[in-house]
């Protein structure tokens, strides 16, 4: 008899034991959403600005965009619909001041950038995805527009590239071609592959 009671007092310690267990690894399952692993963003924002300034003090580049995601990795940034506006130095002279003196620097916007996502390593390589325009926003540039659905942009230096079909306004000409290669400051771009040129004669 005591045998018995023994065996039953066990039996629910051990059960007592295994549900506590039991609750101890439900609690873990509801916490590890909470636990951040390496594949997740570190921060996650949403109608951001932000504006990346040159080691000289100028500002750099200005991006929009409806969400954007960082991660420490490898410290790339994934933006949803972007606005880029790439800004150059331009060089001007206050003519009442004597000619001696250093010219001031004014940044314009130069260029504006869009697409329907981009990826920016922390090399100021911006991968830019689905229905891509670079525009120009200076009148006077020969390099007008270009549109294609994938396009790499050095941010630093303003080279840019594709490898998908790619369609070129300048002025008084349209060109396309399945390959790009130029610069966007230097308002420069090369078509190679299939380059058709539509040139408009100004009357």
């Amino acid at each position: 008899m005591m045998n018995i009671r023994w065996n039953l007092v066990l039996a629910v310690i051990t059960l007592g034991l295994l549900a506590w267990f039991y609750s101890l690894n439900q609690d873990d399952d509801k916490l590890t959403h909470l636990i951040k692993t390496p594949e997740h963003p570190e921060y996650i924002g949403q109608k951001m600005e932000t504006v990346v300034f040159s080691p000289t003090g100028e500002k750099q580049y200005i991006a929009l965009s409806d969400k954007v995601e960082h991660f420490t990795v490898d410290g790339h940034t994934d933006f949803t619909q972007p606005v880029v506006y790439v800004l150059d130095v331009s060089l001007s002279k206050d003519k009442s001041q004597d000619s001696t003196q250093s010219a001031d620097k004014n940044q314009v916007e130069s260029w504006k950038l869009t697409a329907n996502k981009a990826t920016l390593t922390k090399d100021n390589m911006l991968n830019l995805e689905g229905n891509v325009i670079a525009q120009s926003l200076l009148e006077t540039s020969k390099l007008q527009r270009i549109e294609t659905e994938s396009a790499m942009v050095n941010l630093t230096t303003q080279d840019i590239t594709s490898d998908k079909m790619v369609t070129v306004n300048g002025q008084n000409l349209t060109s396309t071609g399945l390959k790009l290669t130029g610069n966007l400051k230097q308002q420069i771009a090369t078509l190679k592959e299939q380059v058709k040129t539509h040139y408009e004669i100004q009357k």
